[in-house]
């Protein structure tokens, strides 16, 4: 049986600008801690941060997801360094947003810059409790491939959007959160940011 191969990007990868004002605004909405996201003393059950012991219904350990975040993120600082731009710097405050945005779309069967709640990058990144200036947002899945980072890589270049907010030098950190869902496709979230 031939395996159908394939990679999915989302169409207009998400860039958001706002005034430093408006941001610590929308920042000071809700206080983060590990696992959780704590709003007014109300916990909502709302756990970014996986390890071992997090969410999933896969059998494939946690490294395996670690070694494609981390060679993807290398692969897009490969291509900025190949154009003269500075390397983004990786932002541990962002992978555990980022992967938990892969668990979600790879579990509840989604792939969209919006949640089935309808928030964007701009309000999870906020309620996560991290200030920013200027974001934005890669999303890929592939299925089928060898190689799914250079799959999803090759995808993003070939994508005016997404080749944009790869190369864009306002922006300094970024994380990339992997998830492999049961039937091996893999999702990729790349949060871009600038303070």
């Amino acid at each position: 049986m031939k395996k159908t191969l394939s990679v999915f990007l989302l169409i207009g990868a998400g860039v958001f600008l706002v005034s430093p004002l408006l941001a610590g605004y929308a920042q000071n909405v809700s206080v983060a801690t590990r696992g959780r996201i704590v709003r007014d003393g109300d916990e909502k059950k709302h756990t970014p941060y996986m390890d071992d012991s997090g969410p999933r219904k896969t059998d494939r350990p946690l490294y395996e997801v670690e070694q494609l975040e981390r060679r993807c993120f290398d692969e897009v600082n490969r291509q900025r360094k190949a154009r003269g731009l500075a390397p983004l710097r990786f932002s541990d405050e962002l992978l555990p947003l980022a992967r938990y945005y892969s668990w979600r779309m790879a579990e509840e069967k989604f792939f969209s810059h919006t949640d089935p709640e309808g928030r964007t990058i701009k309000e999870r990144v906020s309620e996560y409790g991290i200030r920013w200036r200027v974001l934005g947002e890669n999303l890929a899945y592939s299925n089928g491939y060898v190689n799914p980072v250079a799959a999803s890589l090759s995808g993003w270049m070939d994508s005016p959007g997404h080749r944009k907010n790869i190369l864009e030098s306002v922006y300094t950190q970024s994380a990339i959160g992997a998830w492999i869902s049961a039937n091996g496709t893999v999702y990729f979230t790349q949060i871009f940011i600038s303070k």
